[in-house]
């Protein structure tokens, strides 16, 4: 996997994805903001508990037990204290054999939330950990497009593990911390009224339009708040230049 990291560029045309779905484009900076569409669907969610029997495997070595969850343009990985990769999920993985890996990481099941979706947000269903969530959409995946599951951060840790971005962006950081680790990736638009700052990079192209267009994924970010801190990070945000 490749760190790729590109100034967030926007214009008329320009939208990137940045509800949990990603189903639709949405004009970057536009008065609806992230709340554009649905992320957990407007309905009342039924929440069950995680069926997996899975539990963490104590290390020998703390040093080699899983500390970290990295969030990346082209999926999950998984580390441990010396930074080793133990475990890598893509996009299109079966959303059953990341939320075992997940399960067995953080040692603990997930909370289960099936939603009915929105006007242009598909039906799933959401594996929550703490900060960390997991959308499995119903719509079949078509790869290298449309990915099987999306991820939604809103906060520091799910169960026992720190998540972030590959670069470290993680909630509640501030701008000047996400602007050292991702510079110039940072843009100000208005909300409903509020300031907000939003940012894509790690930016990886999936393919490429019939009329030559990039089509891409990223790793999308917002700020709020005075002063603004990281409020949430969404992946894959794709931009297919609607």
């Amino acid at each position: 996997m490749d760190n790729r990291r590109t100034p967030l560029v926007l214009v008329a045309a320009f939208s990137v994805v940045i509800a949990l779905s990603f189903a639709g484009c949405m004009p970057a900076g536009s008065a609806d903001g992230i709340d554009a569409e649905p992320v957990i669907g407007s309905a009342t969610p039924t929440e069950t508990p995680g069926t997996s029997s899975a539990t963490a495997t104590p290390s020998a070595d703390p040093l080699l037990a899983p500390t970290t969850i990295l969030v990346r343009s082209d999926g999950l990985q998984i580390t441990n204290g010396t930074g080793d990769i133990l475990e890598s999920m893509g996009y299109f993985d079966p959303i059953a054999d990341v939320v075992a890996r997940i399960t067995t990481a953080t040692g603990a099941p997930p909370i289960v939330i099936g939603h009915p979706g929105g006007i242009e947000t598909p039906p799933g269903t959401n594996y929550v950990w703490d900060g960390l969530t997991l959308n499995d959409v119903d719509p079949p995946v078509d790869a290298p497009l449309e990915p099987d599951w999306y991820v939604r951060v809103e906060g520091p840790s799910a169960g026992g593990l720190s998540v972030s971005t590959a670069e470290l962006v993680a909630v509640g950081l501030s701008e000047t911390e996400v602007q050292a680790l991702v510079p110039g990736t940072l843009q100000s638009f208005t909300v409903s009224g509020a300031p907000v700052l939003d940012g894509t990079y790690d930016e990886l192209s999936v393919a490429t339009s019939s009329e030559g267009t990039d089509l891409t994924h990223s790793v999308f970010v917002r700020l709020e708040g005075s002063p603004a801190t990281v409020v949430v990070i969404l992946a894959p945000a794709k931009n297919y230049g609607v």
